[in-house]
This record gives C-alpha cells, structure tokens and sequence, in this order.
C-alpha cells in the first residue's frame, strides 16, 4: 500500500465532506485492491477504474449520511448488498454500527466473508460474542422469515435491488417499530413514479413512505420508509 493511494484517497472524500483518518484510507484502498483483485475471477461489478470505484461506490454509498445520521450501536441490515455497497462503506465510515449484509450470491458472499477480516471489521461486541458484521448467503425473502430478525434493525439499506413495491415484503419486517428503511434510486427524475406505484402496497404492508431526499451530486434519490401501526 502506497502512502500517496492513501493521501489522494484522504483529499478526494475530504473534498467531498467525507473526511477520513489514515487508518480509514487504507480501509478504503484495501478495499479497492481486493475488489478488483477478486473482480478478475468473478463478476463483483462493472466498475473496475480505480477513480470511479471511489466516486461511484464509496462516496455514492456515503452520501446517504448527508440526509441521516447513524448512531452508535445501531443495527443495519444491507439487502442485496453485492459486494459490500452500501454496507461494508457505511461500517468503514461509522464503524460502531452493527452490520447484517444478505446477499443471495454464494461467490459473492465468500468474497465478502473474505473481505471482513481483511478490513478488521469482525471485532466481538459483547460477552456473549455476537458478531460486529455478519454475512448470511440466503435471498433476502428466507431471511424475513426468521424470528430472530424480524422488527430487529434500526436501518434497512436497498441499492440496485428492484422497486420499493416489490422490495417492500422482504423489507418492511426487519424495521424495528422507529426503524427506518432508506432506499437508493437513481433520480429524481423517474422517482415520483415508482413512489405513486408502491404507495398503496406499501401501506397494506404496514409501511409508509417518510420523506424523499435528493442529492444532485450523485444523481440520487433516498425513499425513507417508516413502518405504521395496523
């Protein structure tokens, strides 16, 4: 690792208000390295110019906190997650949340499992030694099954999965009672649309759509979704 890859990567987030320590930057670079090493073998994402993963990936993944705060200690669930986006960038930059990430992918998901460690972001948070980041190889459906994760996250993140009405069954029943769902869309041109279509399903599903915030930096649209009392 490159002490200049490290600066240049410290001054391209700073310059986007992202700023970062040194120990976060070499996250970042590693990440890349690995990303693109593994990209080689498998199909991880179209991306492979090392500037636009750092535009197109990280900062795009880090410019829902210009919207929403996370706080320490809350529970994050990433679905569909592919190689790590948002998830794996949100925990490098907050790293006190605690992180699910569902990908139905099994290559995919062995690259993810390999990459935790490799970022030191499988630390115990408690006695009962309960993972800081887990990965569960699983379609996202299975996984709102299971008692154990219904109404149990803080945060439900969406990127490049399909529409808010289709996502919202497998969504929704993660969502604490304050939890909050934020979905990435590109935007905002074609947003309002797909909002009118998932208004009425998502409110037979007990959720309802907060707020919408745009960001014309990264050419994003964030759907937060809040659950209702039925």
């Amino acid at each position: 690792m490159l002490a200049q890859d490290t600066h240049v990567l410290k001054e391209t987030f700073k310059r986007h208000g992202f700023p970062l320590s040194t120990y976060q930057a070499e996250q970042f670079d590693k990440y890349r390295a690995e990303l693109l090493r593994w990209n080689a073998r498998m199909n991880l994402t179209a991306i492979t110019d090392n500037n636009e993963i750092v535009h197109k990936h990280f900062l795009d993944a880090l410019s829902v906190l210009e919207h929403i705060t996370l706080k320490k200690g809350d529970t994050v669930i990433d679905i569909g997650t592919g190689a790590g986006f948002p998830g794996i960038v949100l925990k490098i930059y907050v790293p006190d949340i605690r992180l699910t990430l569902v990908e139905a992918s099994k290559k995919k998901g062995s690259f993810l499992k390999f990459l935790i460690p490799q970022l030191n972001l499988h630390q115990k948070v408690n006695v009962y030694q309960k993972v800081d980041v887990e990965v569960l190889t699983e379609r996202a459906e299975v996984c709102a099954r299971d008692p154990d994760r219904v109404g149990a996250y803080d945060w439900v993140f969406t990127r490049y999965v399909a529409t808010i009405r289709d996502s919202a069954v497998y969504c929704l029943p993660f969502l604490k009672p304050t939890g909050r769902w934020v979905a990435y869309k590109l935007g905002p041109e074609i947003i309002d649309t797909e909002i009118d279509d998932s208004a009425t399903h998502l409110r037979a599903l007990g959720g309802n759509i907060e707020t919408v915030f745009t960001n014309p930096k990264f050419n994003r649209s964030y759907v937060v979704v809040h659950r209702v009392d039925t």
